[in-house]
This record gives structure tokens, sequence and C-alpha cells, in this order.
């Protein structure tokens, strides 16, 4: 663990209890389930949208940024928290309140944007998958019975025919 994400998770305390999970190289921080930030190359990032993406700009900071497969550069929502924003315990959090509600945001439009048509397709592929595999199982236990009836029939004859 890096000396800077033991400063972080020291400065974070103030925002209650969060946990630290690795991630792409770095650390993802989350208040109860939900990711709000990252730590990538001792740098902090916090979830940005449309509410406090302009405090962002205005402190000079920019978005995380990767290359992706094709060579082309990603830019998510997470931007470089100021370090003057680090250094305050009620800039600290009011900024990561911010960043929570947007996190909150991003992951209620994610739940919302689901096709119900594709729900519907998988509940019914289940369900057929599901019904197949109760009538090969009921053919099998069929099969055992009528394996065990001759083997019972095959002991009890021999039986009497021994006496």
């Amino acid at each position: 663990m890096s000396s800077f994400l033991t400063h972080i998770q020291d400065r974070l305390k103030v925002c209650g209890p969060l946990s630290y999970k690795n991630m792409f190289g770095g650390f993802g921080v989350y208040s109860g389930s939900q990711i709000f930030a990252m730590v990538i190359k001792d740098r902090l990032y916090f979830r940005v949208g449309q509410s406090n993406q302009a405090e962002y700009e205005s402190a000079g900071m920019a978005p995380f940024t990767y290359a992706g497969k094709d060579g082309k550069l990603v830019r998510v929502s997470y931007w470089e928290v100021p370090e003057e924003v680090l250094e305050d315990d009620e800039d600290l959090v009011f900024w990561f309140r911010k960043s929570l509600a947007e996190a909150n945001k991003a992951s209620s439009l994610k739940k919302k944007t689901i096709p119900k048509k594709k729900i519907i397709a998988k509940k019914k592929v289940t369900k057929s998958k599901v019904s197949s595999s109760k009538k090969t199982i009921a053919k099998k236990k069929a099969a055992r019975k009528k394996s065990i009836k001759r083997t019972v029939k095959k002991t009890t004859t021999k039986r009497k025919v021994g006496r």
C-alpha cells in the first residue's frame, strides 16, 4: 500500500465509514456499496456529473483518462480532486457528498435503462431451460425406478427358486 493511499484513507475519515477495494491497478473507494472515488497512480478522483463538473473545471482539474484497446483515449466520469480540497475538512466533506450524489444518480439511471423486452426474454429462456431440465430429471427418475423394479423382481424370483 502506498503512502498516498494511507494519506487519503486518513483524510477521508471525515466523510464517514468507507471501504477500499483493488481495481485496475488502483483502488475503488466505496461508501456502503456505492463506488464514488478512485485512487490511481497516487491521485484521488471523485465521481463527477452535471451538478459538480463546473467546480472541477474552475479548479483547473481534469478527468481520469486511459488508453483503450484501440489506442484511443477513454475519458471517464472521475475527475482529480484538487489538493486544496484534500487539506480542508469542510471542503472535502462538501465535495464528497456531491460526488456520492452523482454516483448514486448514475447507478439509478443504469437500473432504469434496462430494456423490459430483454428482461422478459431472459425469463422465458430461463423457464424453458428449467422446464426442459425438469423433464430430463423426471425421465431419469422414471428410468431408475424401472431398473430398480427389474432388479427387485430378479432378486425376489431367485430367492423363491432357491427355497
